[in-house]
């Protein structure tokens, strides 16, 4: 299971190891790798297992066990067996006018719903098809030709031949026809039949005033077949599409430009016409993976996508895709060049089956790996925001980030702040349970008059502004789940915690509580019955300690009132209030995926209303609107991507939105270097700190990662960081980011709307940039800007 937080990571003991999408990918060519299934060693985490991380960018594997040779199976993709025709591109003198205001116009052809989007400004055209330049080229081979010109591609399976076997197609391989086509007020619907395999596939295309919009209808999708008496019925069902899914795809012959995927603060595959490697592919679940169905399945080590974005740029146009619709259920995937056809492309691809694993035996130790039947239903749409040069503006990912911050406005309602000042992230670990040999007790940390204490020796030393955010301040501690009031009398109670926020707000400072432990429930607190109230897979298996998002909503909304008692300024939420999302199959609590979205954002509105503010770990999108602080944000990327350059993507899109912070300072495996990362992609400084030594921790065994925490140890840190990023930063916390680029290796220029500029040097040697000299390992502040 991969981390959410850098705080929290309960270790759910996923066995049985079996990668059911290769990647996600759709590779036309036969898989000979073999799926594994292993014996489950649990199916309940053990409290003493769950650890805690001190990386923001650190993912942890799921644990596998032995091999279950009943279960072994010889591929989990193959090729439809239809004939397929010869690849083509569509004609586009056949295509009609459709619709068109002042910036584009879109045609299309009726006979097969591929078109084109012109920029009436600059005559640049965006093709829902490659780019037919070099459509000849050896790469492109005929099985990859046939992909490249159909409107779709799609997986399915065959549950009456094999439950855990996807089979690739797409519309032209399947002989698809169009048996409707209608032109609407601003686009088209159309409807694709294959009648084959009795699919029928109804899409709307919509043009807006810079974007056109994708849909996959949920209203006339059918993926079942009524067969003849006697005929043999293979029980052909839909796993996913991909509508689209070389929009604007490009060769690396004379393009200039990259695939932009969301990993992290942002990742670019840069067009390359000879690259290391072949199929390379970057396949990741929008919001994370979901435990109802990665139980005894591979669960990813790659950042979470936390918005659904991502992006091409080719010479003087690029397009900005954001999933609008149904992202719970989309992944994005991306190729470059050379992977699998001599095109780049990057696209969503819609789910509708999803792989889990069905137990055989009533303790769930041995079982098979198979498909869900239920189809999961939905609208799935894609906007796609076309960008073309202007004013010999050359078009980069600042260009694409700035979009997707304008969209963040129109659809979301987020407003530019005002007058923000700059604030250290203050996180106090209040308490834990210690470890005893006979019996446990209960290990006090930073009691409420504590961090008063700290507080007072920060504001002492110049710390002017800081949000205090009270970790581990729940009965029991930091790794104890559930009933988490009252706030235990070792820490101060529930009056020593009230007392504690009026003195910080009488220095107009904020104090929020780490809400996130409501997630999971690691005994019977609450009315918690895990065999009654925890969230269940699809298989029926239990998963750890994590509470249906159901029984948790009820447990927090009751809580909130005891939480406004104590006259606190908000909550700081995350894991399954933010950050992931999980469908139950729980017959207590049936939800959906999207129903849990749906009740996490009501809990965002709940707090923010109760409350008055809200701060989030690894928010996911739909949270950014109610929150006032992003906390523990992704500075860096997956490592085992093939990326070509790191951005600050996300970073351009929220600065002067909301303010974000990274990993703590203090547990940075490189600090020098963090500090930088900071001041370059313009986040606040965040610490955790405890009043008691260091190594009072180890007293308990959920703590290690938290190995330097006494706060003075670190209050000169603590200061002189404060102070440098109000000295960089202070004045820009409500200016947007308007450029960001690499002046040389290792040298980094960040520009804001009053035209500051911040360069950063990562060297071990100083460099002149310009007039500047910026020495090694620093960075220099040009306040008027270039």
């Amino acid at each position: 299971m991969r981390l959410f937080r850098s705080r929290k990571l309960p270790i759910i003991v996923v066995i049985g190891i079996l990668s059911a999408s290769l990647l996600g990918s759709f590779i036309y060519a036969k898989s000979d790798s073999v799926d594994q299934n292993a014996k489950a060693k649990s199916d309940s985490v053990d409290q003493n297992a769950k650890a805690k991380s001190d990386s923001a960018d650190q993912n942890a594997k799921a644990k596998s066990d032995s091999v279950d040779q009943n279960a072994k199976a010889k591929s989990s993709v193959r090729v439809a067996s239809a004939s397929k025709p010869s690849g083509s591109l569509p004609d586009e003198t056949r295509f009609q006018p459709i619709a068109e205001n002042n910036r584009l116009q879109l045609k299309a052809d009726p006979t097969s719903g591929h078109f084109t989007v012109t920029s009436k400004q600059t005559g640049e055209i965006w093709r829902s098809f490659p780019n037919s330049q070099n459509w000849q080229d050896k790469l492109n081979t005929d099985a990859w030709k046939v992909h490249l010109g159909s409107p779709f591609m799609f997986r399915y399976l065959e549950f009456n031949t094999r439950k855990d076997l996807l089979i690739e197609s797409n519309f032209n391989a399947q002989g698809g026809t169009v048996t409707g086509f209608e032109k609407t007020d601003d686009g088209f619907k159309i409807r694709y039949e294959m009648p084959d395999i009795g699919f029928i596939i109804p899409v709307e295309v919509k043009l807006g005033e810079d974007f056109v919009e994708t849909k996959i209808l949920a209203d006339g999708l059918v993926d079942e077949k009524v067969y003849p008496k006697g005929e043999k019925d293979p029980k052909a069902r839909l796993a996913s599409i991909r509508l689209f899914p070389f929009l604007d795809a490009q060769t690396s012959d004379n393009e200039d430009g990259f695939l932009f995927v969301p990993d992290g603060p942002g990742a670019l595959l840069d067009f390359k016409k000879h690259r290391t490697g072949t199929q390379n592919l970057y396949s990741e679940r929008i919001y994370g993976d979901d435990l109802a169905y990665s139980n005894r399945n591979t669960m990813s080590d790659r950042n979470p996508v936390s918005l659904p974005v991502f992006g091409l740029k080719s010479n003087k146009q690029a397009v900005l895709g954001v999933v609008t619709e149904g992202g719970e259920y989309a992944n994005i995937v991306a190729a470059p060049s050379g992977s699998f056809s001599q095109y780049n492309w990057v696209t969503p691809e819609y789910q509708y089956r999803f792989k889990f694993f069905q137990p055989t035996d009533t303790k769930k130790l041995n079982g098979y790996l198979t498909y869900s039947t239920e189809i999961t239903k939905s609208d799935r749409a894609t906007r796609y925001y076309f960008i073309d040069e202007q004013n010999n503006q050359e078009i980069s990912y600042v260009t694409l980030a700035e979009r997707y911050r304008a969209h963040l406005m129109q659809e979301y309602g987020m407003k530019p702040l005002t007058n923000a000042k700059l604030k250290l992230q203050l996180h106090l670990l209040g308490g834990d349970t210690e470890d005893g040999f006979l019996w446990d007790s209960y290990l006090p940390l930073t009691t409420t008059e504590e961090a008063t204490k700290i507080v007072n020796d920060l504001l002492a030393v110049g710390v002017k502004d800081m949000d205090i955010s009270y970790l581990g301040w729940q009965n029991d501690g930091y790794s104890e789940y559930g009933g988490a009031f009252p706030v235990p009398n070792k820490l101060g109670g529930n009056e020593g915690m009230k007392k504690f926020a009026e003195y910080a707000n009488s220095k107009g400072l904020s104090v929020y509580l780490d809400a996130s432990s409501y997630t999971f429930n690691s005994g019977s607190k609450d009315g918690f019955r895990k065999n009654r109230d925890g969230l269940r897979d699809l298989g029926s298996s239990i998963i750890g300690t994590v509470v249906s998002p159901r029984f948790m909503e009820k447990v927090f909304v009751d809580d909130l009132e005891e939480a406004k008692s104590l006259g606190i300024n908000g909550y700081l939420l995350g894991y399954g209030i933010g950050s992931f999302l999980n469908t139950d199959y729980n017959e207590n609590y049936l939800s959906t995926r999207e129903q849990s979205k749906e009740i996490q954002v009501r809990l965002f509105e709940q707090t923010k209303e109760a409350l008055g503010d809200v701060q989030v770990a690894r928010g996911n999108e739909y949270t950014l609107q109610y929150i006032n602080h992003l906390d523990n944000l992704p500075s860096t990327y997956s490592y085992d991507l093939f990326v070509d350059r790191v951005v600050p993507f996300v970073q351009i899109a929220l600065h002067g939105l909301t303010t974000y912070s990274f990993n703590y300072a203090n547990l940075s495996d490189d600090y020098r270097e963090a500090f930088l990362k900071g001041i370059e992609y313009g986040a606040v400084p965040s610490f955790v700190v405890t009043y008691a030594q260091s190594e009072e921790l180890l007293k308990s065994l959920n703590l290690q990662q938290f190995y330097s925490t006494n706060y003075r140890d670190w209050i000169q840190e603590m200061e002189s960081q404060y102070k440098n990023y109000e000295e960089a930063l202070g004045d820009v916390q409500d200016k947007f980011i308007t450029g960001h680029r690499e002046l040389m290796s290792g040298v980094y220029e960040t520009t804001y709307s009053n035209g500051k500029q911040i360069i950063v040097n990562y060297n071990n040697k100083k460099v002149t940039v310009g007039s500047h000299v910026v020495e090694a390992k620093n960075y220099i502040v040009n306040q008027g800007g270039a």
